[in-house]
């Protein structure tokens, strides 16, 4: 074969590709790619379609929001079912007859907050659709429990927990940042008293420390959920009886100056919450309790002044005391934060320095072990 032969060859080759690819851009998505959802094989949208599918018969596999040729198939047979083109792929219409709202990016109207969080998965989990541990973090496994409860009570399957999803659960969620307690005073014999019967009938698993905490609100809120009482993670009259114990009230306790919110002067909180705003207000609401936890965490080192007033007034301990704004007036947010932290809430695990890493100027400072990071600040020992 000549060079020209040769030449004129390999050029009919290539037009012959060019016009094979030209052709398969314009095939279906059906003929050119696998079936799909049009908003995204997401894991929040492929659960949708999953848990809508199982509820109405079509689907008998895992709901895992993986697509696969098992979800494919389920689709088309829906699909023919009703009359749609079946193609397997879950566009508007289809997602319109399933009764899934696309996409799916899941949540709680009110607020992710831990209390909102942990008292959906607790109901979730008494009705048998949620199978992690009740921790008030949001997840896929909490979002998979949200869409099939919705799917199976005839609710919009969006996987966002609105005021009708929280009615059905029979649950009450707040804007507001909670944390539970106990009505009688978060004092550490009471929530000693809390943990054992937590303990004892399988709903908390840590230290009994009397120290309140978010896995003693989260064990409250799924043992109440159980026993049919309000989900809200404060042991009031009703939970204190179905617990089987008796609180005391939390005056006499004798705990000191720290260590319960009954057991401190109003000028304390006060002080507490002004320097939580002036050190950490902008932070997340659980960085805010860990600016508090550390000056209490002071307050009880052998190392620091023993009084709240002076660790905050100790000189170059704080900024917000050397640029003045210490004498702000603090939000809701910061006494919240303070009281959280005098109730036993410390989410850096005993601390006694924080700093922002961006703005530290202290050489000293970057020697220590940070054990936590929260919002903006390091959190060390």
């Amino acid at each position: 074969m000549t060079k020209s032969i040769r030449s004129n060859a390999m050029r009919a080759v290539l037009a012959i590709l060019v016009v094979t690819v030209a052709a398969l851009a314009f095939l279906p998505p059906s003929t050119r790619a696998s079936a799909y959802v049009t908003y995204g094989n997401s894991y929040g949208n492929v659960c949708a379609v999953q848990h809508k599918l199982t509820t109405l018969g079509y689907f008998s596999s895992a709901v895992d929001g993986v697509w696969g040729s098992k979800t494919s198939a389920a689709v088309k047979r829906f699909q023919s079912a009703y009359g749609l083109k079946a193609d397997g792929i879950v566009g508007s219409g289809t997602a319109n007859k399933l009764g899934v709202k696309l996409p799916v990016s899941g949540g709680i109207s009110k607020g992710k907050t831990t209390a909102n969080v942990a008292a959906v998965q607790a109901r979730l989990k008494t009705y048998g659709y949620y199978k992690g541990t009740v921790d008030g973090a949001w997840g896929n496994k909490t979002l998979s429990a949200v869409l099939g409860y919705q799917s199976n009570a005839g609710l919009s399957v969006d996987g966002v927990v609105g005021s009708g999803t929280a009615n059905k659960l029979g649950i009450t969620l707040s804007t507001s940042a909670r944390s539970g307690g106990i009505s009688k005073g978060k004092t550490s014999a009471n929530v000693k008293a809390v943990q054992n019967a937590l303990k004892s009938s399988g709903y908390y698993t840590s230290t009994v420390d009397g120290a309140w905490g978010k896995r003693t609100m989260c064990a409250v809120m799924s043992f109440q959920s159980d026993h049919k009482l309000t989900v809200d993670g404060v042991v009031g009259s009703a939970t204190e009886k179905a617990m089987g114990i008796t609180l005391g009230s939390g005056t006499s306790s004798g705990g000191g100056s720290v260590g319960s919110t009954g057991n401190i002067s109003d000028s304390d909180l006060n002080l507490l919450a002004r320097c939580v705003y002036g050190e950490a207000r902008g932070e997340p609401y659980n960085g805010q309790v860990a600016v508090a936890a550390v000056v209490l965490n002071r307050v009880r080192s052998s190392k620091f002044p023993n009084t709240i007033s002076g660790v905050i007034y100790q000189a170059g301990a704080f900024t917000a005391v050397s640029d003045g704004q210490i004498n702000l007036t603090p939000n809701e947010s910061a006494y919240s934060a303070a009281r959280d932290a005098l109730g036993g809430w410390d989410p850096t695990g005993g601390c006694l320095y924080y700093y922002n890493p961006a703005t530290a100027t202290s050489s000293w400072i970057w020697t220590l072990t940070v054990h936590i990071k929260i919002g903006k600040h390091n959190f060390a020992l």
